[in-house]
């Protein structure tokens, strides 16, 4: 028995199995329909029950699956940084976290592409209600972070994830994504969660910034022009702040479908220089994991692309007009999307969540 197989993806030898069942999903004539418009659906079904390995899945139905997610619902994807990447060097990549899912699978695109190879993706287990979601994300390198439970539990839990984690990248040589905090930046402002952190070191063989150095930190930046959940954000975080929020039993699968098939406008991704030595060594008398997430935060930030609708948000709670960041289009957009909510504090949110990245500056 394999001491991680509660958190593990599947294995090679467990795929053909995962195919059968993703083969025989309800859905699976709508999903073949958008990835594959203009092939018979059984023809698409024998080339699933075809597959197997991990690899194979992810080099052709999920990056299928990506390059119609780009071509359907984006004006345009670009990426930088992946010269930062030693090839046979494996990473931890530590991103900033808008989309629940794209902002990994746009990773594994581009790694996929340009590399030949995926990293592992550290998802929660919330996402994880259906059991056909988690048959696709297990085919997809995801790795189960548990949350709740008794304290205790849930240090274990941790535990438990950091052994996996550190074994991946140093013993197993395999690149791993996970996000600077638990949950998106539903406010528009990044910031790195030290507890994050402190978890990566539970699982390590030396002190923590031996660890912190032998996991090989890269931080990403992913920016997205248009947010398709920005209104659904906007109402959460109103409501939060009211103490009247409670999430609905499917409301991250809504999350989930409405960022793969919203309209983005441009996205950008941002691969970081890796953390170097120097940049893990806090001053005398500071907290590791604290100055290591400030680190975290500002190449976070160095690398965010900033958009039209950043400035142009900004401008709009500030009456100000910045000539050339963004056209009227923009403005009448945003302030259209604001408009639709009918709280006017959600619409202030709103605007402050594409606003935020500029504040920053």
């Amino acid at each position: 028995m394999d001491p991680f197989d509660d958190i593990r993806p599947y294995t090679d030898a467990e795929i053909p199995e995962a195919m059968r069942h993703i083969a025989e999903w309800d859905l699976f004539p709508q999903m073949i329909r958008f990835i594959y418009p203009n092939i018979n659906i059984e023809e698409a079904r024998q080339k699933i029950l075809a597959i197997q390995s991990i690899n194979q899945f992810q080099a052709t139905v999920m990056n299928d699956a990506i390059r119609r997610i780009i071509g359907e619902t984006t004006e345009g994807f670009t990426f930088h940084g992946l010269h930062h990447l030693r090839r046979g060097q494996p990473y931890l990549f530590v991103s900033n976290h808008r989309d629940i899912t794209l902002d990994a699978f746009l990773l594994q695109h581009i790694l996929i592409e340009h590399r030949g190879d995926t990293s592992h993706i550290v998802f929660g287990q919330n996402l994880l209600s259906m059991p056909i979601i988690e048959v696709l994300f297990r085919s997809n390198k995801l790795i189960r972070m548990e949350r709740g439970g008794t304290p205790r539990a849930f240090y274990n839990s941790l535990q438990h994830l950091s052994n996996y984690l550190n074994m991946l990248v140093t013993e197993r040589r395999q690149s791993v994504w996970i996000a600077q905090r638990n949950g998106r930046a539903k406010d528009g402002v990044d910031t790195t969660a030290p507890a994050m952190l402190k978890m990566l070191t539970l699982g390590g063989k030396g002190d923590p910034m031996q660890t912190l150095r032998d996991l090989h930190l890269v931080p990403v930046s992913i920016s997205y022009e248009w947010d398709p959940c920005d209104a659904m954000k906007a109402t959460e975080l109103l409501q939060s702040r009211n103490g009247a929020y409670q999430k609905a039993p499917d409301e991250d699968l809504k999350s989930v479908v409405t960022g793969i098939i919203g309209h983005k406008g441009h996205v950008h991704l941002e691969i970081g220089r890796p953390l170097t030595p120097r940049e893990l060594v806090p001053a005398e008398g500071e907290e590791l994991t604290l100055h290591v997430a400030r680190v975290l935060d500002r190449r976070i930030r160095d690398g965010y692309r900033l958009m039209p609708t950043n400035y142009a948000a900004y401008d709009i709670l500030n009456g100000r007009t910045r000539r050339g960041r963004y056209t009227q289009h923009t403005v009448d957009t945003l302030a259209a999307r604001a408009e639709a909510l009918p709280h006017p504090d959600a619409q202030r949110i709103l605007l402050e969540m594409y606003a935020a990245p500029l504040k920053k500056l």
